[in-house]
């Protein structure tokens, strides 16, 4: 199996109408977030994809790094232009909603989970990650960019990620087709966000079913501060906010910027 990722196999399997038609693939690349931003808007389409097999600077959520070997992994950003003006984090949600969907069909059954704001779990280490990111015009929204780093062939971490971390190869105990999993994903993808456009309630639902926590009470995190009270975990709105019930009942929302969740 090729170290490099074979853009003609991605392209045979390749069943979407739009998403990942316009590919853009690179040896090595500092951030494909930060390409993603800084490529000129007149370069790019709805749909259009840009994939590295060697991401020297990547990004996480709360400016963390992404840790990859080189050519095991799918490291990779969206480029995508939304009609729809907010919601983004329900998108971002969307799209962890498909990695844990595939995992569950390739791995095994419930096994894999959404850890809040935007990390992906298998049997309870993280597999996959995801940033989104705005470009702006002005006051118009020129572009949405959703990165995903995804453990695909990744044998052998860090010291220190050892047992955080884990690869769709360690728990499946075989290598995978990166480009044949990608071709799938994207396909999922898509269709996952014609149902986000359409802000359809059962994408909503199926969201929060298998965010890390729902339907428990578990301890928050706001704004850096630990609460004392615990919170019961309801899900996201169509706007992407988060819904917990206090002990008296009553709901509160929160931005994801401000929250996050802890289950333990």
């Amino acid at each position: 199996m090729s170290n490099f990722f074979e853009v003609s196999t991605f392209r045979q399997h390749l069943s979407t109408q739009w998403l990942g038609q316009d590919i853009r693939y690179f040896e090595t690349l500092p951030s494909t977030n930060t390409y993603s931003k800084k490529v000129k808007n007149n370069e790019v389409n709805h749909g259009t994809l840009v994939i590295t097999d060697d991401q020297t600077a990547g990004r996480g959520q709360y400016d963390r790094s992404w840790q990859g070997e080189k050519g095991q992994n799918l490291t990779f950003s969206i480029i995508l232009r939304p009609q729809n003006r907010e919601g983004f984090h329900a998108l971002t949600l969307s799209c962890a909603l498909v990695l844990v969907e595939l995992l569950n069909s390739i791995v095994n059954h419930n096994c894999a989970c959404i850890k809040w704001p935007n990390d992906v779990l298998l049997n309870e280490k993280k597999v996959a990650g995801l940033l989104t990111e705005t470009v702006y015009l002005g006051n118009s929204l020129a572009r949405l960019i959703i990165g995903i780093g995804f453990n695909v062939n990744q044998q052998n971490f860090r010291k220190d990620l050892v047992s955080t971390a884990t690869s769709v190869r360690l728990e499946k105990g075989e290598p995978v087709s990166r480009e044949i999993l990608l071709a799938d994903l994207l396909s999922r993808i898509e269709y996952k966000y014609r149902l986000w456009q359409q802000k359809q309630t059962k994408l909503l639902r199926r969201i929060n079913r298998n965010i890390q926590g729902y339907g428990r009470w578990v301890t928050l995190q706001v704004d850096g501060k630990l609460l004392s009270d615990h919170y019961k975990l309801i899900g996201i709105n169509e706007t992407g906010r988060l819904l917990v019930l206090n002990k008296e009942g009553g709901l509160q929302s929160y931005a994801y910027e401000q929250i996050r969740i802890i289950t333990d």
